[in-house]
């Protein structure tokens, strides 16, 4: 167990915490009045305000999204599943209720249910992956953002991501968009507590915000208690209307104890219960992480200008299997150039873009002092580990004419992993210098008319390994490669808004990580050729007939979220056995997510929200063990408000059904019933105030 009381790191981030706030309060006298303005909008240059990113994303030549912050601050707003709940094609399931899930997008990183890859993660555009291409998901705080930008696949191209499942990007609240103080607290089930403070100042060319989130929880099940302690800083300055810069900081404290995986009938016969190896071992996760950054922004007539750079540093404290001990540093630095022009009478979009990212790890291991202790015993090894990338990107749109636009694009990428034994044992796995390019291209086309758009494009996709998969039992030293074609369409009807992606992805080398049940130990083979397909459905529908472009007394809104995915071994062999027609393990074939809300111009919400997985997902690459559907039914109600006080209660899962919310994957189950479920949380009663003033 570990200690909850507060730290000298916690009280360094209260500390600068209430010196932001009170720097923020005396300037605020001294000076100009402050200028406000409208939450969802924003002048600033590099934060735009979420109309700005809206316009901008029906701009892309494929499957994207923007998510309202006031979308899941109905209800609880704790893990990646609250904030991605109706999302279409992005799978998001909570390891044990807790930060670390298993985050995919097409099938990206889809074995992974900690520290994700396949995604490029933003803060306002800068990157917060390290360098060999890993995030950790206790980097990001809900309650600390206006909005995220979602691009799905090859669609985030133009933004320098060049993996699988696309990106992501965090956009900050500002002392422009979100000024004056507010505090948000969120309580429940299982001894939950959450609460931000956060405070925006702005006058007529700077403005400054700073949030800062604590959030303790017992957990549903045994030794699941987390402890986070979070604060995002941001200052910006515009000398004038065509430059700002801004200086971003973030400091990171979590403490998360691990429960483990439980068989099917441990999970049936009680799903609180932690794994003993857990237990015995005091197995967690925990780590600190600073990271500063900052992003420059310049307006030249028709060019629009981005500089930024940044600098992460993260220590981390892993008891597993054995003590795993990292301290990284990753540096990053970048920018991109947008021009705006008119050729033969038609509008015209080239953007290009450069980044550099260069990281080093100190990764030991360290035994236990005994076979039942949970104390740091004797150094088995440690290695030096580097990653450096070389990134270049350059997109154009191009206006056809008769509605139709053109994209051609492409990502030119170099990148290098070197691992270098210090100390241990050594063998043709453990010091090697590997080097990778590659070219991405992409080509589309969209046709928009009558308050709808259609598009279709064909993207490369690459990813080189990390160093969770180098350096495994079975080393994968070939980088991910991947051809995709896209169609889809979206828009708004009267009544009905909707956006619809169906996609085909032809992957060769496909990382695949499995565990191994008996040393727990992770390995990770390049399979020979797969494929993945899916279709991404959202929906909104007014029942009581409504248009979306017409303000309404009362609004009846039906809305979903449908992700199909289908992942399939086309030709790989290992080990004397032939995986060609089997099912890639991991994620089940249908997630179906929906609420149906009453809203008035009040502010006021109530309705259902429901979970619906009709279908198990395999837990093995030979098909031999699948996990179970499941539905779960949860209510909301609150009032929700621009200003003053918003209010919330919510319960979940109100059957109280035992349902596996994640599992592992492993190779070979041999149809018997291994310690791969992950339970998800049993009923629950949340609620939450938010006051602005």
């Amino acid at each position: 167990m570990y200690d909850l009381r507060m730290t000298r790191t916690s009280r360094l981030l209260f500390v600068a915490m209430s010196t932001i706030l009170t720097n923020a309060q005396e300037t605020t006298n001294e000076l100009q009045p402050v200028v406000v303005q409208a939450k969802k909008y924003s002048n600033s240059l590099t934060v735009p305000g979420v109309e700005q990113s809206r316009e901008e994303l029906r701009k892309s030549i494929g499957g994207t999204e923007v998510v309202d912050a006031e979308r899941y601050l109905l209800g609880r707003s704790s893990t990646l599943a609250d904030t991605f709940f109706l999302s279409p094609g992005v799978v998001a399931q909570p390891r044990f209720g807790s930060d670390e899930a298993r985050l995919s997008i097409r099938g990206s990183g889809l074995q992974r249910t900690f520290h994700g890859r396949g995604i490029r993660v933003m803060q306002d555009g800068v990157p917060i992956n390290l360098a060999d291409g890993g995030f950790d998901m206790q980097s990001l705080e809900p309650t600390a953002i206006d909005y995220i930008n979602v691009w799905r696949g090859g669609n985030a191209l133009a933004y320098g991501a060049s993996t699988l499942g696309g990106a992501i990007d965090y956009i900050s609240h500002t002392g422009n968009s979100s000024p004056g103080t507010t505090w948000r607290t969120e309580a429940g089930s299982w001894d939950y507590l959450r609460s931000t403070l956060s405070h925006g100042w702005s006058d007529a060319s700077r403005d400054l915000f700073a949030s800062l989130t604590t959030q303790q929880q017992n957990g549903f099940r045994e030794h699941a208690q987390q402890d986070n302690l979070r604060l995002f800083s941001n200052f910006g300055w515009r000398p004038d209307d065509s430059r700002e810069s801004r200086l971003y900081l973030s400091a990171i404290r979590t403490r998360s104890e691990l429960p483990g995986a439980l068989t099917s009938a441990q999970m049936l016969d009680d799903p609180r219960q932690a794994n003993a190896a857990n237990l015995l071992r005091d197995q967690r996760r925990d780590f600190d992480l600073i990271r500063v950054a900052n992003k420059s922004s310049v307006r030249a007539g028709a060019y629009t200008m981005d500089l930024f750079g940044a600098m992460t540093y993260k220590d981390l404290d892993h008891p597993i299997f054995q003590v795993i001990d990292q301290l990284s540093k990753d540096y990053m630095a970048g920018g991109n150039i947008t021009h705006r022009s008119e050729i033969m009478n038609r509008e015209n979009r080239l953007k290009a873009g450069v980044l550099f990212t260069h990281g080093e790890t100190n990764a030991a291991q360290f035994a236990y002092t005994s076979p039942t202790s949970s104390q740091r015993g004797n150094k088995l090894q440690e290695d030096d580990q580097m990653a450096t990338n070389v990134e270049a990107f350059i997109e154009d749109q191009y206006e056809l004419g008769r509605g139709f636009t053109g994209v051609l694009g492409m990502i030119a990428s170099h990148n290098r992993r070197k691992n270098t034994r210090e100390t241990g044992p050594v063998n043709p796995s453990t010091n090697y210098d590997e080097t990778y390019d590659q070219i991405a291209p992409k080509i589309g086309m969209r046709w928009d008319g009558w308050g709808m758009q259609f598009f279709a494009n064909v993207s490369g996709s690459y990813e080189p390994p990390s160093f969770s998969e180098t350096v495994t039992a079975n080393t994968a030293r070939n980088a991910q490669t991947a051809t995709t074609w896209e169609v889809g369409t979206r828009g708004s009807k009267e009544f009905l808004r909707w956006d619809l992606a169906l996609y085909h992805s032809e992957l060769d080398d496909e990382l695949l990580a499995v565990l191994d049940p008996i040393s727990n130990l992770s390995t990770t083979t390049n399979a020979n050729k797969t494929t993945h397909a899916g279709i991404e459905l959202g929906a909104e529908i007014d029942l009581l007939g409504h248009s979306w472009d017409t303000a309404a007394e009362h609004r009846l809104v039906l809305a979903a979220a449908w992700t199909y995915g289908r992942f399939k071994f086309e030709d790989h062999q290992a080990a004397g056995y032939d995986y060609s027609g089997n099912t890639i393990a991991g994620l089940p074939p249908h997630l179906i997510r929906a609420e149906l809300l009453w809203r008035n111009a009040a502010g006021y919400y109530a309705g259902p929200t429901c979970e619906w997985v009709p279908q198990g997902g395999y837990i093995d690459h030979r098909n031999t063990l699948k996990s179970d559907a499941y539905a779960l039914i949860g209510f909301r109600v609150g009032k929700q408000s621009e200003s003053g006080l918003s209010w919330f209660l919510e319960a979940r899962n109100l059957t109280d059904r035992i349902h596996a919310a994640t599992t592992g994957v492993i190779d070979n189950a041999n149809g018997t019933d291994v310690a791969q479920f992950l339970p998800g949380d049993g009923i629950g009663l949340f609620t939450g105030i938010e006051i602005q003033w």
